[in-house]
């Protein structure tokens, strides 16, 4: 009966890590066509990148709603991460609490400069910013992104 349960026990965790749609940098991931959309490939790295078109299921991130996400692949690893967050009514620029939840998950503090917060933490690039644009499907949105050094990516 016990190992009937630890079965199930790591099926489901299994089957919920496998459905859910958070996405780490440097884990390995093969983008299936019914839940990832290719945008486009850079001439420049080689990273993949695809919009994430499968159910979201965590809907809030950073105490802000998911609008879309982006995951970058470079080999079968993922390489860059960006979550749309969609920005709540009176929020000006990057809401503080949103900035409050990102700085407690991270050892260094935010900086900030021309609009973007962001921090470099050994090889990784940290950034919050309010955002229009072609990567935010010119919709305002709160954009988090996390992203391997470019230096790692030209390798």
């Amino acid at each position: 009966m016990k190992s009937k349960t630890i079965i199930l026990a790591l099926l489901l965790l299994v089957s919920v890590h496998a459905f859910s749609q958070k996405f780490y940098l440097g884990d390995r991931l093969t983008p299936k066509a019914n839940r990832f959309k290719l945008l486009g490939i850079s001439s420049a790295t080689g990273v993949h990148t695809y919009k994430y078109i499968g159910v979201i299921t965590d809907t809030y991130f950073y105490n802000r709603r998911v609008g879309d996400i982006i995951v970058g692949f470079k080999n079968g690893i993922i390489v860059t991460t960006i979550y749309n967050l969609i920005p709540e009514k009176g929020d000006v620029g990057v809401p503080q609490s949103t900035l409050d939840l990102v700085q407690s998950a991270i050892p260094f503090p935010l900086a900030y400069l021309n609009g973007v917060y962001g921090a470099n933490i050994d090889n990784m690039s940290i950034s919050l910013s309010r955002t229009t644009n072609a990567i935010t499907f010119n919709k305002d949105r709160i954009m988090f992104m996390t992203s391997a050094k470019n230096s790692l990516l030209r390798q």
